[in-house]
């Protein structure tokens, strides 16, 4: 029988963080498995090529490395500005050979350009909103008449009448046994240890990375592990360098503390890891606090959110709570 997507050609734009990129590549796999043709487009970022390069894809790259709203330097802008322009000829190029039945979007700033090109192509064009309120390029999108589906079932912003919900594509759990997750990681600790993982980029730094250590101290009966930019050992907190496959970390946690990046959240919910969701104060919009407002609905109690600006011993209750319940 012959699916609907054979033979069809799908161009996904994504870039900029790997809460953009990872589902990206999910949904396009998908389609690949579905008989259709696939072709990614990202920025320059060297960490979007990486994160691509991991995940086997080779994307089609614009000379553009981010917003010029994202940023407050006048040098900066300009160049950003002058590479915006020139992606909108590169895309054009890219969109005039390829020749893509539809184009698929997950905002931010990479998505400007092959938006603008497809609504004067006349190609159909959907974009994913990651997050759970909308962002300046899906509220554009929107009034140029993209179809708009959503990681979460509410979306501020957006009338729901302007959105359908489909929830974030994540890659498919694949848990290990603990003993062979730990030694995968590196991780000289005991199978039966209760283990809280701290996964959140870069994002770990400052009030959070002093919450967070300091609440280990007072969880002695506890094993911390980060995910950092170096591996060492500090009594029971334990650092790892990054992981691109993240089912070995995942398989050996009893409680996740994270930020509430959209993506993020919903492989923790395939998961079904308790976790709590600590949300970026700086976020634009403020959107990870609305992230996980709506993550705690969807896990049935089985996580918390929690701010930064709290204390550790508060932390220290609310993770000592989960594990009681897991």
């Amino acid at each position: 029988m012959k699916n609907e997507k054979d033979n069809k050609k799908f161009l996904i734009a994504a870039g900029g963080t790997g809460g953009h990129i990872f589902p990206a590549i999910v949904m396009g796999r998908n389609f690949e498995k579905e008989g259709a043709q696939v072709q990614w487009l990202c920025g320059a970022r060297q960490l979007e090529q990486e994160i691509y390069k991991a995940q086997g894809v080779s994307p089609f790259t614009l000379s553009i490395e981010g917003s010029p709203l994202g940023t407050s330097s006048i040098k900066k802008n300009f160049r950003r500005c002058l590479s915006l322009i020139k992606s909108f000829f590169e895309t054009f190029s890219f969109i005039k050979s390829f020749k893509p039945d539809e184009i698929f979007l997950f905002g931010g700033y990479i998505s400007f350009a092959p938006l603008i090109v497809a609504k004067l192509k006349k190609i159909p064009v959907t974009l994913h909103e990651q997050n759970a309120i909308a962002g300046k390029v899906t509220r554009f999108a929107l009034r140029l008449g993209a179809k708009i589906i959503t990681g979460w079932p509410e979306c501020e912003g957006l009338e729901k009448k302007d959105f359908e919900y489909t929830g974030i594509p994540v890659r498919e759990p694949v848990r290990l046994e603990r003993e062979d997750a730990l030694k995968t990681l590196g991780l000289d600790l005991e199978a039966g240890a209760k283990i809280i993982c701290i996964s959140g980029g870069s994002l770990v730094s400052g009030p959070l990375n002093s919450l967070l250590t300091k609440t280990a101290e007072l969880c002695r009966d506890f094993e911390f592990v980060f995910i950092s930019h170096e591996k060492k050992d500090s009594g029971n907190v334990h650092f790892i360098l990054p992981q691109w496959n993240m089912n070995p970390f995942y398989s050996i946690a009893d409680v996740l503390v994270c930020r509430a990046g959209g993506s993020t959240l919903a492989e923790v919910l395939s998961w079904g890891i308790p976790a709590v969701s600590i949300p970026w104060p700086e976020a634009a919009d403020n959107h990870q606090t609305k992230n996980a407002a709506e993550f705690v609905k969807l896990s049935r109690n089985k996580s918390r959110a929690f701010d930064e600006n709290d204390t550790p011993e508060n932390l220290a209750r609310v993770i000592g709570d989960l594990i009681l319940k897991k």
